[in-house]
């Protein structure tokens, strides 16, 4: 068994394994013991959370911010299937690893977590028991729901809840006074809002879905409280025109900018001239009917009729005297009437024409030029052609007050900003290895920063405190090489030799002289006396 010689200050040890640091520690005081273990809790630690941060995953949230999910469910299932998650300190939304987002939905499902939307038709179930009151009730709030899911499908509406307001119908009153009204409040997702044909159509949905109500009693409200269904009602929105007319405008002025631009561009060349156009559109609807009568007269029919009548005429006085038969050779009263009619019919030629003229009539252009001088050296006539190309292109009507302008200038130079390309360090994919690299350099500096320096002072400490106890000029002490096999167990032989090489007395001697010379090694070598003893106590309990 080889042996090292310690008695001399600047002799090299051999280096201390962690088992013989950890047993020079506890060798230590206890002061010493509880700022080692404290350091070595401290280092442990902050490789935990450099580890775990560095293997950290990008959470993402389970479901949308109102999607109507109740989040206690959501927790409960969680922690039941053992998923790890957050929640959100501002939106309050369940956070969960990217890669358990599907699991998790799929767990969700199972389990019977549902959005709370609604109740629609499904609240109509009841039983024979159930009043004609609540059965009214029930079907009011079943279509309430039901519309309200419809209205939610759309893209900008995040939620939306419906108000029907159904007046009782009787049959004692001939008129009812009350009619019936609609009130919906959609809550709108971050950064959407509705146009004005999105609300046209809520409003038109919910009018039609209910008989008897009209599109002019639906109100629909934000949750910002801004009424949207105000613009609705009429006819035409601002400015008199309503969003298709505003749209038509704009492609009929987009349509012939572009066919003046396509015939700019081979002679001027592309970014060296403008051209801007504006059109006036008479939406008006106009129905002209027009009645023209031919001033020359035709006879178209003739009728005549002639009548005569002959008899006697009745005279005398009414009564039995007047009614008897006349007399012989007595005179008649004999009477002629006669009666003539002619009719002519006399006819004119006329005409009916209606006109509907076209909604959408294109009263006024307005077009400017503008060429860039540094293009080329213009010339008038140049000019003047450039103008009656755009003319011809657009169709100008001097009749109609059409109006069009050219001018040169010099175009200032526009700068076109440079974009930088984005640095490394920002790019989402080079996050996650930036934290593998972070989290290992980390550790390592702890292991060569921390843990390195102490073990190296503690075994410097020792050796030391070794140096210092050594007497000089005393013969040289050899002890076993600390390291032992775990395979091997110290063997009686060894250990009596290693007696012998720490100077005690020969076997026999009387007590009192190997006591002294115990007492003498115990205050010179110390450590040397405790590891021997040490090692006497572990043979004894492998024994």
């Amino acid at each position: 068994m080889s042996t090292t010689v310690v008695n001399q200050p600047n002799s090299q040890a051999a280096p201390m394994s962690l088992k013989g640091v950890m047993a020079k520690v506890g060798q230590g005081g206890g002061d010493k013991q509880v700022i080692v273990l404290s350091v070595l809790a401290v280092v442990a630690a902050l490789l935990i959370v450099a580890v775990l941060w560095s293997a950290g995953e990008n959470m993402q949230p389970l479901y949308g911010n109102q999607e109507g999910f109740d989040s206690a469910q959501i927790i409960e299932v969680l922690e039941g299937e053992q998923i790890s998650y957050q929640i959100a300190a501002n939106t309050g939304q369940v956070l969960v690893a990217a890669s358990e987002v599907s699991r998790a939905r799929l767990l969700l499902a199972a389990k019977g977590v549902k959005a709370q939307l609604p109740m629609g038709i499904e609240n109509l179930q009841s039983d024979i028991t159930t009043s004609q009151f609540m059965e009214q009730a029930r079907y009011r709030h079943g279509m309430e729901g039901e519309l309200a899911r419809t209205i939610m499908a759309l893209d900008a509406v995040r939620m939306a809840r419906v108000h029907l307001a159904i007046p009782k119908r009787t049959l004692f009153i001939r008129k009812q006074d009350a009619q019936v009204s609609a009130s919906v409040m959609v809550d709108l997702k971050p950064g959407h809002n509705l146009s004005r044909s999105q609300v046209a159509a809520v409003v038109n949905l919910v009018s039609g879905s209910v008989p008897g109500l009209e599109a002019e009693r639906v109100q629909l409200v934000t949750q910002t409280g801004e009424l949207l269904s105000g613009s609705t009602n009429d006819e035409f929105g601002m400015a008199g025109l309503n969003d298709q007319q505003i749209e038509f405008t704009a492609n009929l002025e987009q349509q012939l900018k572009s066919r003046a631009e396509s015939m700019l561009s081979p002679v001027v060349g592309d970014g060296q001239y403008r051209v801007q156009l504006s059109a006036k559109v008479n939406f008006d609807r106009v129905e002209e009917t027009q009645e023209q009568v031919d001033p020359s007269v035709v006879m178209t029919q003739e009728r005549s009729s002639t009548q005569t009548i002959e008899g006697n005429m009745a005279l005398g006085i009414p009564g039995a005297l007047s009614n008897q038969p006349p007399q012989q050779n007595q005179p008649t009263n004999q009477s002629n009437n006669s009666t003539e009619e002619l009719s002519r019919s006399f006819d004119t030629g006329r005409s009916v024409r209606h006109t509907q003229y076209q909604q959408a009539q294109l009263e006024q252009l307005s077009v400017s030029l503008l060429i860039n001088q540094d293009a080329g050296d213009w010339q008038q006539p140049q000019l003047d052609q450039m103008v009656q190309m755009v003319k011809d292109a657009i169709g100008f009507d001097g009749q109609r007050g059409d109006q069009i302008s050219i001018s040169v200038f010099t175009f200032a130079q526009a700068t076109v900003p440079v974009i930088e390309a984005t640095p490394w360090w920002q790019m989402p994919e080079y996050h996650q290895y930036l934290r593998y690299g972070l989290g290992a350099l980390v550790a390592i500096c702890l292991i060569l920063f921390v843990l390195r320096p102490l073990v190296t002072h503690l075994v410097t400490v020792e050796r030391k405190t070794a140096a210092e106890n050594s007497t000089p000029g005393a013969a040289p002490v050899a002890l076993p090489e600390p390291e032992i096999e775990p395979e091997q167990e110290p063997e009686q032989p060894a250990l009596a030799s290693a007696i012998v090489a720490l100077g005690l007395p020969e076997p026999g001697s009387p007590l009192t002289v190997q006591l002294e010379h115990l007492g003498m090694l115990a205050n010179e070598e110390p450590a040397r006396v405790a590891e021997v003893i040490s090692q006497w106590i572990g043979a004894d309990k492998r024994d």
